[in-house]
């Protein structure tokens, strides 16, 4: 049996894809608008993509049966340059505090503040 047929490995990568979804959206808020960005796009981006980037490496690694982390094959390389990328310019809790300070300190709802302060120009 193809073990593209596994039921369990089609869950994965589909979670996986979902993930690469999201931050791509994410990456496109951050990048949508004016230079420098907003800084809840920013934020909302970085944070978003750093979540992304560390589930999407443990899935590879499942996937793999963990060869990934042998020195033999690449994947080990990819992730360990995730991980540098992920904690580079702060953590997603770091930049998940700023969003909630700057989400607290507008006036308006939640919605309101998504439309307005996350929405692309």
């Amino acid at each position: 049996k193809p073990i593209g047929k596994q039921q369990a490995l089609q869950q994965q990568l589909a979670v996986m894809a979902e993930d690469m979804v999201a931050a791509r959206i994410a990456a496109h808020i951050g990048g949508a608008g004016s230079f420098p960005p907003a800084l809840a796009a920013a934020a909302t981006a970085k944070s978003v993509a750093s979540s992304a980037a560390a589930r999407v490496a443990a899935i590879a690694h499942a996937v793999h049966g963990a060869i990934g982390i042998s020195e033999e094959y690449d994947l080990q390389l990819y992730t360990r340059r995730l991980q540098a990328w992920r904690l580079a310019d702060g953590s997603e809790s770091y930049w998940n505090r700023l969003l909630g300070a700057e989400r607290l300190a507008a006036p308006s709802g939640s919605v309101d503040f998504v439309r307005t302060a996350l929405a692309p120009a």
